[in-house]
């Protein structure tokens, strides 16, 4: 995936079938690694970042994650104030722009974040588990889950920012409005239409 900011390009893609030897000769920089952190089991998320301008590669990073598999798209990174945020596995990496250095790198799931989304001055960060709201500086605002995952096998949109609302749909089917705290204002019981206040 291509993004254009401001003078440059930020390209996103999935290194899934690199081998680690090619890691070093295709990347300037690799996370976590180069922050002082070894992971633990082999990675399952492997994204490369480059940065180029006039077609001259500027900086580059690879993220490498062993928690559950992410994949990129278009909710899944979001760039702000000369920072990209990006879901790579379980983990979510504040980068600057500039030269790829990281501000962060933080764990908002058990398992995967789906995506990041802009929500007042703060984010929203979608997990397969919880949803957070981080602030730019990655602490947690709040967390919230429930006793299933946010993903929906009917094919329905199980996340959704509505005003200054957040709207998500659970496994079971069971459809959550919360306000911008985090606290429930209304739950649906989609499969039996019921409603709790």
């Amino acid at each position: 995936m291509k993004v254009n900011y401001q003078n440059s390009v930020i390209e996103i893609t999935n290194e899934s079938d690199m081998d680690s030897a090619e890691f070093g000769r295709r990347f300037k920089k690799q996370y976590p690694a180069d922050l002082g952190i070894e992971l633990e089991y082999q990675p399952s998320s492997k994204y490369g970042i480059r940065i180029t301008e006039n077609d001259f590669e500027k900086c580059s990073v690879l993220l490498l994650e062993s928690g559950g598999t992410t994949e990129i798209s278009e909710n899944s990174f979001l760039i702000k104030n000369d920072r990209i945020y990006i879901c790579c596995s379980d983990q979510i990496y504040s980068l600057n722009l500039a030269d790829l250095s990281a501000n962060w790198r933080k764990q908002y799931d058990v398992a995967t974040c789906f995506g990041i989304y802009e929500f007042d001055e703060d984010f929203i960060v979608h997990g397969e588990i919880q949803v957070s709201r981080i602030d730019k500086n990655g602490n947690t605002k709040w967390n919230f889950s429930t006793s299933d995952i946010f993903v929906n096998p009917d094919g329905k949109t199980e996340f959704k920012i509505v005003e200054n609302r957040i709207e998500l749909i659970d496994w079971e089917g069971y459809k959550y409005r919360l306000n911008g705290e985090g606290k429930i204002l209304t739950e649906i019981n989609t499969a039996q239409n019921t409603a709790k206040k």
